[in-house]
């Protein structure tokens, strides 16, 4: 290393005709400066530019080490810093710019400051006139599309934006390809392109570049003529074979699937060592995907893959080591690979202390972990997570993207299928798998699909298993709140379960009876159907909690509904407006009473908004009491208000999940950006029109069967009768409502069966229904109608022409007592009969 010491000349700078000042570019040499030049090709290595408006010149020096190859070389500034892979390979001769350009711009701040009290001041700008904006320090605008990219990070370095998103848009103009944008990330790195985009000035122009480089790279890693190049050059010498690592560490996980599937070749089995030296050399990077092709059916493979998660440290492989290591099916050399691996990332003395029926205890607490918590797993900013898995038709791994809950609940069944076969006779791993396997259809297949026992099914799986293995698989899911699971655990229940499932077992209560008050409303609906098919014979706690959740069901207004506790009517109104936009029906209250009661009471509530400032009740005991009571617990809990109480409302709002706080918002969009996540982590997505459609339908068919058979003593279905009136002409469940309703023993109940009854604008075969039931209500609980109601249904008889609901309401009449005179003119009006001869 030599030293050079670098003098730089600031002159006066000389005043444009326009009244700005021009911007002067000092050229200096290793040993000083002998010119200044206003014009040159290009900028060189060691240049400084500084624009300065004091009246006078200064002469600094500034002594770095130089090493002989930079007084020999002078690379341009546009040379960048490099980043291949996550390595960041720096170039001495830039980062010897860079110092000398900061050192040499603090100087001339330090100088000028200290001078400025000695200086006139500026002239002001005369009125009307406006000081532009100012000029380019380039002597030379550049010209080709690969310039004006560097021209757009070197602005960036020299924290010019303006002129940055000048020049990125003057690159953008050109409509680079994917080839150009690749070269440039081989020359600049691709830390350049994140750099670019994170500044929100240039957004969102940087960013959708950013995004087209990634959609180019992943393009070309995804080649597998691209990767299959790469890979012949690594035996092509040690500088080809250097080369052609840093563009598979560069093109990263995507291209390890065509790596695999060139190791699995049965003729690539002399250069399997040359391919496991290049994917230990791509780095930490690939070992999601080499987790995944621990699945491969070869064992050379299998083998080589765990070697290398052991050479990269890679102690997130541990959980998927432990089933290849102590499963005795497993390969000897699989087993002895695995080992090795263990005691590398764990440890020898542990390792050894261990065998089979500690790891299938262990794989069981890994299942267990996933199935009840799936925030374990890392998601990406879209909050999804991916996992790569074996693809038998692709004979290599490909990488899959799912839901939290997916993820999570699809290694659980992963590892607890594991834990099962190193222990098959265990009751514990028996009913984690099950539970897993469950959850996992229910999310996959959709909340709102039919379920059905068919072979194949995890459900079919579930019947199979028996009474008490399923109601143990709920009772885990119910203290795991693992929503699906239970769900499916009960309908099958509700196939194979007797009554003593509702009686509890050793001293426990029964699962079945403490769904009904879980905090979702599938469960519950579940839960009261399944109770119902076992067909209970004695009153059991908690019996009116079926009737209860029915009849929600049964007022569902078929959307979602948002209640708005809020005292400002306004401020209420317009956040019903954004709610609405989302696809809620808004419904508000004014205080915090109101809120929860409506909360409590109200079919299809999905979401409570409660302003911070609610009053009667305040917002602890509002929030306390939407908690404490089971019919509003699991329902998401929305706090807004004003930006600065969001802090002191934090820890209630914690203790209150699934709860968030939203600052007030101007927009609608705004709210719905804030409002996303909360739906996002849901442990289950809002019911569907579908859902509710058949809930509905369900319902009403429950409640009419309770109604006609000896499990009214246990149901009092006259609690719903209000629920059952009001979709008593409902064309899908009308004729069940009726028939419930000719149950419940009280004057509006007959007086709602006349009205349908009588209604000449509803379908004959509804009308016909009610008529049957009003009779029988009247024969069973006596005459309840007015004087008045009794003539509208005679009137009803009287004008209809449709001889089905003419039959029907005339056994009304008949129930009404007539006296003799009025059976006397009706059967004199009855025309005489003919005989008909026979032919």
């Amino acid at each position: 290393m030599t030293g050079a010491i670098l003098t730089f000349l600031m002159p006066c700078p000389s005043e444009r005709s326009d009244g700005r000042i021009a911007p002067t570019l000092l050229n200096s040499s290793p040993s000083s400066v002998d010119s200044t030049s206003d014009e040159c090709d290009e900028i060189r290595a060691g240049s400084c530019f500084v624009v300065v408006s004091p009246p006078r010149a200064f002469v600094l020096s500034v002594a770095i080490p130089q090493s002989d190859q930079y007084a020999e070389e002078t690379p341009s500034l546009r040379q960048r810093t490099e980043f291949n892979g996550g390595q960041w390979s720096q170039r001495m001769p830039r980062l010897r710019e860079i110092l000398v350009v900061g050192a040499a711009y603090a100087a001339c701040l330090l100088v000028y400051s200290s001078s400025i009290q000695a200086q006139p001041a500026p002239p002001a700008p005369l009125p009307g006139k406006v000081v532009g904006i100012e000029p380019s320090p380039l002597l030379v605008e550049p010209k080709t599309p690969e310039e004006s990219f560097a021209a757009a990070l070197l602005m960036v370095d020299l924290a010019r934006v303006d002129l940055a998103r000048k020049y990125l848009e003057q690159f953008d103009s050109s409509t680079p390809d994917d080839a150009m944008l690749m070269a440039l990330r081989d020359k600049h790195g691709t830390g350049e392109f994140l750099k670019l985009a994170r500044i929100k000035e240039l957004q969102p122009l940087s960013s959708d570049l950013l995004d087209r480089l990634n959609a180019a790279s992943r393009k070309q890693s995804e080649d597998p003529a691209f990767v299959d190049a790469l890979l012949a050059r690594l035996s092509q010498g040690s500088a080809q074979r250097e080369l052609a690592i840093t563009e598979l560490r560069n093109a990263g996980p995507r291209a390890v699937p065509q790596v695999i599937r060139q190791m699995s070749q049965p003729n690539m089995e002399g250069q399997q060592d040359q391919l496991v030296y290049a994917l230990i050399r791509m780095g930490r990077q690939i070992v999601p995907p080499l987790l995944g092709a621990l699945d491969t059916p070869q064992e050379r493979v299998r083998a080589a893959i765990i070697g290398i998660l052991a050479t990269l440290e890679a102690k997130e492989a541990i959980p998927y080591l432990w089933f290849p290591a102590f499963a005795e099916e497993q390969p000897l050399g699989i087993r002895m690979a695995a080992h090795q691996a263990l005691n590398k990332l764990v440890g020898t003395s542990r390792i050894e202390r261990l065998s089979s029926v500690e790891a299938s205890v262990e794989l069981r607490r890994l299942s267990r972990m996933l199935y009840e918590n799936s925030a374990l797993l890392p998601r990406d900013e879209a909050g999804t997570v991916t996992i790569w898995g074996w693809d038998t038709e692709q004979q290599t791994v490909v990488a899959k993207t799912y839901s939290p809950q997916i993820a999570s609940i699809l290694l659980s069944t992963r590892f607890a299928s594991q834990s099962l076969a190193m222990s098959p006779d265990q009751s514990e791993p028996q009913q984690q798998y099950l539970a897993s396997l469950l959850g996992l259809e229910v999310l996959q297949q959709g909340w709102d699909k039919p379920r059905e026992p068919l072979p194949g099914t995890a459900m079919y799986l579930a019947v199979t298993a028996g009474e008490s293995t399923v109601a143990n698989v709920l009772a885990d899911a119910l203290s795991a709140d693992q929503r699906a699971t239970a769900v499916a655990a009960l309908e099958v229940l509700g196939q194979i379960g007797t009554r003593e499932q509702l009686l509890g077992q050793k001293g426990l209560k029964s699962p079945v009876l403490a769904a009904l008050n879980s905090p979702d409303t599938r469960v519950q609906f579940a839960a009261a159907v399944a109770i119902l098919r076992m067909e209970p014979r004695v009153a059991f706690p908690n019996a009116s909690r079926v009737v209860s959740i029915l009849s929600r069901a049964l007022s569902d207004p078929g959307q979602a509904t948002a209640i708005i506790i809020d005292a400002d009517t306004s401020r209420a109104t317009e956040a019903g407006s954004y709610l609405a936009e989302l696809g809620y029906e808004p419904v508000t209250a004014s205080t915090g009473r109101d809120g929860f009661e409506r909360a409590a009471t109200t079919a299809g509530v999905e979401i409570v908004v409660v302003h911070a400032n609610c009053i009667r009740w305040d917002l602890t005991q509002t929030l306390s009491n939407l908690r404490a009571d089971s019919r509003t617990a699991a329902i998401p809990i929305v706090v807004y208000g004003a930006e600065d109480v969001r802090n002191s409302v934090a820890r209630l709002v914690a203790r209150s999940k699934p709860a968030m706080f939203i600052a007030e918002s101007s927009t609608s969009s705004d709210f719905a950006r804030q409002f996303a996540p909360l739906t996002r982590e849901a442990k289950s997505p809002p019911i569907s029109p579908q859902e509710r459609s058949q809930q509905k339908i369900a319902s009403a068919y429950w409640l009419s069967l309770i109604a006609t058979n000896r499990n009214s003593q246990i149901f009092d279905v006259a609690t719903a009768e209000k629920e059952i009136a009001l979709v008593a002409e409902d064309q899908d469940v009308g004729g069940n409502a009726l028939a419930a309703l000719s149950s419940i023993g009280t004057g509006s109940a007959q007086r709602r069966l006349a009205e349908v009854a009588s209604n000449p604008q509803l379908d004959p075969p509804l009308r016909q229904a009610a008529g049957l039931q009003l009779g029988f209500h009247i024969q069973r609980f006596g005459l309840l109608l007015t004087k008045d109601e009794v003539g509208a249904v005679h009137e009803a008889w009287v004008s209809t022409d449709n001889p089905t609901v003419k039959a029907a309401l005339a056994s009304v009449i008949g129930t009404l007592r007539p006296n003799q005179a009025l059976v006397g003119e009706r059967l004199r009006q009855f025309p005489l009969p003919t005989i008909k001869t026979p032919n």
